[in-house]
């Protein structure tokens, strides 16, 4: 499948979701409509923008952002609705379903981060012959998605794959449904040691008739012990699996600015805790409509900051002398976590549905 960035008006690709105006001119780079961009990822990004991670370098860079009123993605041609509201919000340690598929707004900001560190770290293999699963993400590393390509062309037949490169999140959730014993699953690695955090495996239907054709090309089958898995064993890989903690924990302190990690790549308690914690739909996306709002860098900012700041004043909660000054900073994030203590509510200082309510918005 191939991904583009199609600009649909006159446009500013920025480094920073500000006015492009406060940019050096080394942060960004103008861009007439019409023109399309080949994409590695995307995400969803804050004050909506979206955050591209491009096939083809502009000025050095890989990855940028775009203003969303003036673009469009495409996945072969076709546009691609952004997720941006939603009724509820769920962590991932209070995640029920037994498909991953729910966790694609928090997996896509982790393929992306991933990507921005280190770019082709992971390439999409939906361009083969391949049919895949809805909670299948089509990445693996450039020597295992060659193997595969010659295999599925000696073969000649369409491949149908159940699982290939599994993010940290989703992984944490087979992990969860292991250890409460529930959707039947018999065993699951700890993030991120399983070998599909590697982006060098596959379950596929028909191992079987496949095994002959990719044993052939350097991959492994595991054999009676979970049938439907292949492993690369190949050269020129590497292990990313470090890569995929050191992205997630920078996504986490990008929005979550009073309670930082440190980001090193090492999966310890406190990672893990900030995993478990992380909504599946991901960061900076709307709830009902409506942005969660949280203390971030750059500061989220805009009338729906101003609304929660009035009601507060409202209510008798202090601002200092800023006021209502449409930043979602760290005096407002205090008085938020001072209303929620006082109306007994989880104290995170995330304006979400239960506390705007709570509010009166």
């Amino acid at each position: 499948m191939v991904t583009k960035l199609s600009i649909i008006a006159n446009t500013i690709l920025k480094q920073e979701p500000i006015d492009s105006s406060k940019l050096a001119p080394e942060k960004k780079h103008g861009i007439e409509a019409g023109k399309e961009l080949e994409l590695q990822s995307w995400t969803t990004a804050q004050h909506s923008h979206i955050k591209v991670v491009l096939a083809n370098p502009i000025n050095g860079k890989n990855t940028w952002l775009a203003f969303s009123d003036h673009v469009k993605i495409l996945q072969n041609d076709n546009i691609v609705l952004l997720e941006t509201s939603r009724t509820t919000s769920v962590m991932v340690k209070n995640y029920t379903s037994c498909s991953t598929k729910g966790l694609k707004g928090l997996d896509r900001q982790i393929i992306a981060e991933m990507n921005e560190i280190d770019p082709n770290c992971l390439v999409s293999f939906e361009d083969l012959n391949v049919e895949c699963g809805p909670a299948v993400w089509a990445y693996l590393q450039l020597p295992a998605k060659k193997a595969l390509a010659k295999a599925i062309a000696e073969r000649g037949r369409p491949m149908f794959v159940n699982s290939a490169y599994r993010t940290i999140a989703q992984q944490q959730v087979l992990f969860n449904h292991f250890k409460a014993g529930n959707c039947g699953i018999a065993i699951a690695a700890v993030p991120p040691t399983s070998n599909h955090q590697s982006g060098l495996a596959i379950d596929i239907n028909e191992p079987n008739a496949w095994k002959p054709f990719l044993e052939k090309h350097g991959w492994k089958h595991l054999g009676p012990s979970d049938p439907p898995h292949f492993d690369f064993k190949g050269s020129g890989t590497r292990d990313i699996r470090k890569l995929a903690v050191l992205a997630f924990q920078r996504v986490w302190n990008e929005h979550n600015l009073n309670d930082q990690i440190e980001a090193e790549g090492d999966f310890g308690p406190e990672t893990q805790k900030r995993l478990n914690n992380s909504f599946v739909e991901g960061f900076g996306i709307s709830i009902a409509g409506f942005r969660v709002l949280r203390l971030t860098q750059p500061l989220m900012q805009g009338e729906d900051v101003r609304k929660v700041q009035q009601a507060l004043l409202s209510q008798g909660y202090s601002l200092g002398e800023l006021g209502a000054d449409e930043l979602y900073g760290l005096v407002t994030e205090n008085a938020v976590k001072k209303f929620q203590q006082d109306k007994g509510l989880v104290v995170d200082g995330l304006v979400g549905p239960t506390t705007r309510e709570k509010l009166g918005l």
